[in-house]
């Protein structure tokens, strides 16, 4: 995750703006930051198992297993993110368009 932490984070701006989430309501934020990290770390993660050289049903099972993770951590991991922008004073834009 630490090569793909910028590109997430650029992400998960955009998910956040566009959608609404950001500032909102703790349960819109929440479903939105576990759709950010389920759509951007699964397919990595999911690709980076094939080239490993899991098929079938191995592969299968390592993407449903990472998207299990990725459910439990994502509001927690958008949290931490806030978090360490906020200790070092950085701001978002709203720029939903700015991708």
């Amino acid at each position: 995750m630490i090569l793909t932490a910028r590109p997430y984070g650029v992400w998960r701006d955009w998910v956040m703006l566009t959608s609404g989430a950001a500032g909102s309501g703790q349960a819109r934020a929440f479903v939105f930051d576990t759709f950010a990290l389920l759509s951007f770390q699964v397919p990595i993660y999911a690709g980076i198992i094939w080239m490993g050289g899991a098929s079938g049903t191995t592969l299968l099972s390592g993407i449903l297993g990472a998207a299990v993770i990725m459910l439990v951590c994502g509001r927690p991991y958008g949290l931490w993110l806030d978090t360490v922008r906020n200790w070092m004073d950085v701001t978002i834009e709203a720029k939903p368009n700015s991708v």
